[in-house]
């Protein structure tokens, strides 16, 4: 159910606010290409929940617009804060089975209900078998960073069980609007000065597939202490050898000043790789090019036309490297089911999920037709040698 607005898909397509320059990207995939399914933020838990506190739609809303999050929406998109969009869905049960069966659950509902572009915030849950509730919640990405995540799913959890917020919890978006503007008039950066300091492209060994694409994913532990510099460092040592030639890595980039504050406020940096020795492919290599690049200004991947055709026309292979996954609960009060995405835009994706306590875990995610199982599981096991944890095995935790 909603709370005071009609059902999804029953409104006019919300536009994109011409100040919002931090989200455009995020929209495009949002509203042109349907892309919910892998860009949204969302979880699933498995715990114990106050069952009145749930099932409370108004009681919901309002928690949820003291968030923040509606108000924070409007500022995005055209749509006034109080016809922003607070989904409560209660699904049949009692469901049960294990941690596979709930993924499938949980999994299908996230793909089969993409959010609706005026929609902050949706949640559904089923009562379990054993009187515990399976717990899904979606965020829209307009306005949720995957830093975000940490605060907003901590406050979630802690709204479910029926505890009582202390202090403002919409403090980390009372100046949203303020901050959105502040980072529309951060200067710009030159285009065609990026491009030259990038320097030419290679030339790809294996091209990407041009169109989104089904999804597979597997899961490796990662070592404690992996640096990202050392997860870019082992993902290009793991993949030269698989795709040959050159490759463009796409990482986000958060300025300080922003990466505090409620928000989505992210640039798509890229790394361009050259066929090379490992030794030419170090963490501090890539600490020293970051450093470089990110001192450029204030620019995106969608601003460099170069590289926009080299990815449509040429093929270039997508592959993203993130280190900005926060989605797993508290253990010691809530079980975690992973949810997949049935469709995918990059070829190729590495998602590294630091949730406290951990262990820390590696996502690789990448279309069917992109890599072979086979292959796949060489890339996998190729960084399980350089920065997987000793003595585990592939798997998303239980």
């Amino acid at each position: 159910m909603t709370v005071g607005t009609p059902p999804p898909g029953t409104t006019a397509r919300a536009g994109l606010r011409p100040g919002a320059v931090a989200v455009r990207d995020i929209y495009g995939f949002l509203a042109d290409l349907g892309m919910d399914c892998d860009v949204n933020p969302c979880t699933a838990f498995v715990g114990t929940v106050d069952p009145g506190r749930i099932a409370d739609a108004a009681g919901w809303r309002e928690f949820v617009t003291r968030l923040g999050l509606p108000r924070a929406l409007s500022h995005v998109v055209e749509v006034a804060e109080e016809d922003v969009v607070v989904s409560l869905d209660p699904r049949p049960g009692p469901v049960d089975g294990g941690p596979d069966a709930l993924a499938d659950l949980v999994t299908a509902h996230h793909n089969s209900r993409p959010l609706r572009l005026d929609e902050a915030v949706h949640l559904a849950y089923w009562p379990h078998a054993n009187g515990e509730y399976v717990v899904f919640v979606k965020f829209s990405h307009l306005i949720v960073d995957l830093i975000d995540v940490v605060d907003l799913l901590q406050r979630v959890r802690s709204h479910l069980r029926g505890e009582t917020p202390q202090g403002r919890i919409g403090s980390r978006y009372r100046h949203h609007e303020r901050t959105v503007r502040q980072y529309a008039d951060l200067p710009a950066a030159d285009p065609a000065e990026v491009t030259r300091a990038l320097g030419e492209l290679p030339t790809p060994g294996r091209k990407g597939i041009p169109t989104i694409s089904a999804s597979v994913e597997d899961w490796l532990p990662l070592r404690e202490g992996v640096t990202f510099d050392e997860l870019l460092s082992a993902v290009t040592t793991a993949l030269l050898p698989t795709l040959g030639g050159g490759m463009v890595l796409q990482y986000p980039y958060s300025r300080w000043e922003f990466a505090t504050k409620g928000g989505y406020y992210v640039e798509i940096k890229p790394l361009v790789v050259r066929p090379g020795p490992a030794a030419s492919h170090t963490p501090e290599h890539f600490a020293e090019t970051r450093r470089a690049q990110e001192a450029l200004g204030r620019f995106t991947m969608s601003d460099l036309d170069t590289f926009a055709r080299a990815f449509t026309r040429g093929r270039m292979p997508r592959v993203v490297v993130s280190d900005t996954t926060f989605m797993r609960p508290e253990p010691d009060l809530w079980r975690w089911v992973p949810v997949r995405s049935a469709r995918v835009f990059e070829d190729l994706k590495f998602l590294a999920d630091r949730s406290w306590p951990g262990p820390p875990l590696l996502r690789m995610q990448y279309k069917r037709g992109f890599l072979a199982p086979e292959t796949a599981a060489d890339v996998l096991d190729r960084l399980k040698q350089r920065i997987g944890a000793r003595g585990e095995t592939a798997g998303p935790a239980d």
